[in-house]
């Protein structure tokens, strides 16, 4: 089409405006790039720590689950040999396991100490297959299902001053609210992310034994074949109508908190990040464009004169930014993509210290890591062209009201 190779061969003949137009682009896209990896990154790797951990679908009592924010032990799954027996049996089902999660204060010396912690109680397949726990050692090896073991986070053992060999007491309360000691040695110190720093392991026996909960759990976890929303929201739904739950509420790691808030946050920190750069890139658009205009005001009335149009002329201007953003995009994304590349192989470190002053709700790791997909690329590249057209649209509105007599008549 004719306009088409007008606005073609308007691109090339002003090679130093196009290629300012183009950097602008291509600045844009490769700070896209390398953001929306990083943060992909960032919050792909929470995810992933989170669900190994919390399981991709969970099952508690729905009285527990109504009081959950005050942890009651006596709300929990007495029978849960039989919840578990009726969820493996539900098609998409990969696995499930039983957990105990309760506070307990710690001490490493005769005097009570008044150290509190997180303890959590699960079997040995819990912790190898899907905690990993063994792969997180810092010092000594993980439990062998021996008596009196117990692995401690990196974080726990320095406030206590605890290593290798401590004997250490955990105090706790059994679900009735009585006093409950469990006295072990520390075989293991486990660190990498800000989650398991501040937790203590145990055998599932040994918390059901402090908590006086026998054969029983506080939660079951549920794991599917992947973690996204349209692999669980079947086992969801086939899970809610299973016969042998009994009175239990089942829910999606991303139904609950501290997801559903924390989710539509770093949504909005992504959000605002895109705007914010095509906001700039489009000013600096609508700059070179306008300059394109008020060069090329006569030419413009001389086609219009001749019977182009006004959608015609406003294409000739949208076009011409489609080539020029697609430009910038190509090379922006290139540029982008191999900053992306370095952060995803070497990653960044936040340093222990940064990372203890987070808290301990989400496994951030010390170094963090981004992730390059082709999603990304592909959204890096839109939202350069949409800057450029964003940043043309004025300018080519200004253009095709030109008239043309007008135009010719001003010389321009």
């Amino acid at each position: 089409m004719l306009w088409i190779r007008l606005a073609l061969r308007n691109t090339l003949r002003h090679p130093r405006r196009t290629l300012l137009t183009a950097g602008t682009v291509l600045a844009a896209t490769a700070l896209l790039t390398v953001l929306l990896a990083y943060l992909s990154g960032v919050i792909g790797g929470i995810v992933q720590d989170y669900t190994a951990a919390a399981g991709h679908v969970r099952i508690v009592s729905t009285a527990f689950a109504a009081r959950e924010e005050l942890h009651p032990l006596y709300e929990n799954i007495a029978a849960a040999d039989e919840v578990l027996e009726a969820v493996r049996s539900v098609p998409g089902v990969v696995d499930a396991q039983p957990r105990i999660t309760t506070g307990v204060v710690i001490t490493a010396d005769e005097e009570i100490g008044d150290d509190f912690a997180l303890v959590t109680g699960a079997t040995d397949d819990y912790y190898r297959q899907h905690l990993r726990g063994p792969e997180h050692l810092a010092a000594g090896r993980w439990l062998s299902g021996q008596p009196r073991e117990v692995v401690v986070g990196r974080r726990v053992a320095e406030r206590l001053g605890a290593g290798l060999g401590t004997e250490i007491l955990l105090l706790g309360q059994t679900q009735y609210g009585s006093m409950s000691p469990v006295t072990a040695d520390i075989v293991g110190v486990v660190g990498g992310n800000a989650s398991l720093d501040e937790q203590v392991f145990l055998p599932l026996a040994e918390v059901q034994w402090l908590t006086d909960m026998p054969g029983g759990a506080l939660e079951v976890l549920v794991y599917g074949p992947g973690r996204e929303s349209r692999q669980l929201e079947p086992i969801v739904e086939a899970l809610r109508s299973a016969a042998g739950l009994g009175d239990t509420e089942v829910a999606a790691w991303y139904q609950r908190e501290p997801w559903l808030s924390v989710v539509g946050m770093m949504d909005g920190i992504q959000g605002f990040i895109q705007f914010f750069i095509i906001l700039l890139a489009a000013l600096a658009i609508f700059n070179t464009m306008s300059m394109s205009v008020l060069e090329r005001t006569g030419e413009i009335g001389v086609l219009r004169a001749m019977g182009m149009s006004r959608p015609r002329a406003l294409g000739l201007f949208l076009v011409e930014s489609i080539f020029i953003g697609l430009l910038g995009s190509a090379f922006g994304v290139a540029l982008g993509s191999a900053g992306a590349w370095y952060l995803q192989t070497y990653g960044v470190t936040l340093g222990e210290d940064v990372v203890a002053k987070m808290g301990s709700s989400f496994p951030i790791k010390a170094t963090v890591y981004a992730d390059l997909s082709l999603s990304t690329v592909a959204t890096a590249v839109l939202l350069g062209v949409v800057a450029s057209v964003l940043g043309a649209l004025l300018p080519a509105l200004r253009a095709s009201s030109i008239q043309p007599v007008l135009a010719m008549r001003a010389r321009r």
